[in-house]
């Protein structure tokens, strides 16, 4: 007791001494400051340890396939799409949305408010860093896990050829020439089907601007999941599968996607089809039913591709079919285009003028975006989604997309070619 005078001097003295501020605050003794924060080590390792427990056993319940395909695609992973899909549905905003800017808010503001601190010499730097680490790795590895156990496991099922059994409608012919020949032939019945289409929707070949729906999108979402049903009885699918799911729903900040290189996102968190409103409309159907393939518990972004692309053909909106006929086409036509450039320009010369007028007007929008400042954040946002998916398991990454070509001709080598139904 005889030193707590001089202590308490001690302590007077030092807090009346000038603090640094700016960078000297990085370098200041490690004395608590006013603005430091507990690590909360218990709790958010506890959490951390326990979120990679449940990504630890989704991996290992993955490598089983009868249990990815059986049991967690067609009931565990499907019920639980289907119904965080059918809640969220019910609110018309896109959640998803407010999520991402939510966190992006949150995380701005915090990191501002810390680097003030930091910067005032209120908080130590080291307090900082390691508070925030901790929890980013808490809140990453809870959403992680949450991803993986709603819908992650998707990514460990078989391919699409191996699932359905189309060995050998997916091997190529053995000559060039048979090849090309066959391949000219399916195109050119993409191209009448998507003039047809056109016509039906638009009323003439050529609208004289860039088309657009006679019907609302909501309705063509509804006919996009009655076409769903179409194809689940067409190819023999699980009942679940054709089952309708939420709407897909248009993004508020929908300028800000081109930027990033995307057309759509599905957010497995809750269960959300999602769209860029601002896009060409005639790639609209084709990107609503894509993202909603993902709500069936189709991963794969070649898969989603295809199944969008067939629900798309087998909706009842003539505007619906004519996207999805639009989009084989063009996935088709640039295979053609790499094997017989000639035979695919004299395809193209087939198109209706209104159908010529889509596809550059597409082409016009994407390119807007491909150059400059603009052009540099979307091959960024690229890069990443490229990661996530080669993550994921996806081979080849964002080419996996365009891998949807393939599908396509082993399901007109099966069905006799794409005649409508």
């Amino acid at each position: 007791m005889a030193n707590a005078p001089d202590e308490t001097a001690a302590l007077k003295e030092n807090r009346d001494q000038p603090l640094p501020i700016g960078v000297f605050a990085l370098f200041t003794p490690d004395e608590a400051m006013p603005r430091d924060r507990g690590l909360h080590v218990k709790r958010r390792g506890g959490l951390t340890l326990a979120a990679f427990l449940v990504i630890a056993l989704c991996w290992a319940a993955g490598q089983s396939a009868a249990f990815v395909e059986d049991i967690y695609a067609a009931h565990i992973g499907a019920g639980i799409s289907r119904g965080l899909a059918f809640t969220s549905g019910l609110v018309p905003t896109s959640l998803a949305e407010v999520a991402i800017v939510l966190v992006l808010a949150w995380g701005l503001v915090s990191l501002a408010i810390t680097g003030w601190h930091v910067f005032s010499r209120k908080r130590r730097f080291f307090n900082a860093l390691a508070c925030g680490t901790l929890r980013v790795l808490c809140l990453a590895s809870v959403a992680a896990a949450l991803f993986y156990a709603a819908w992650g496991i998707n990514y460990m099922r078989a391919p699409q050829i191996e699932r359905m059994g189309w060995h050998k409608y997916a091997a190529a012919p053995a000559d060039r020439e048979t090849q090309v020949r066959e391949l000219a032939e399916l195109c050119r019945q993409l191209v009448e089907a998507a003039n047809d289409q056109y016509l039906l929707a638009n009323g003439s070949e050529d609208a004289g601007r860039p088309s657009v729906p006679m019907t609302e999108l909501a309705a063509i979402d509804t006919a996009i999941d009655t076409g769903y049903e179409r194809v689940q009885r067409e190819l023999g699918l699980d009942a679940g599968f054709g089952a309708p799911r939420g709407p897909a729903k248009p993004v508020a900040l929908s300028a800000v996607m081109p930027y990033l290189n995307i057309g759509g996102f599905y957010f497995p968190w809750t269960g959300e089809a999602n769209y860029n409103r601002l896009a060409p409309y005639c790639t609209l159907p084709h990107t609503i039913a894509h993202e909603k393939a993902h709500q069936r518990c189709i991963a794969s972004e070649d898969e989603a591709n295809f199944f969008g692309t067939l629900a798309c053909m087998r909706a009842d909106d003539p505007y619906a079919r004519y996207s999805g006929y639009l989009f084989a086409q063009r996935q088709l036509l640039g295979e053609l285009f790499a094997l017989d450039p000639q035979k695919a320009h004299d395809l193209v010369k087939r198109r209706h003028p209104g159908v010529q007028r889509d596809v550059d007007d597409v082409r016009a929008y994407w390119a807007r975006y491909s150059e400059g400042v603009a052009g540099t954040v979307g091959q960024v946002s690229t890069a990443v989604n490229d990661t996530y998916l080669k993550i994921n398991q996806v081979q080849g990454g964002v080419r996996s997309y365009a891998l949807s070509a393939q599908l396509l001709v082993a399901y007109a080598r099966r069905q006799g070619g794409f005649s409508p139904r």
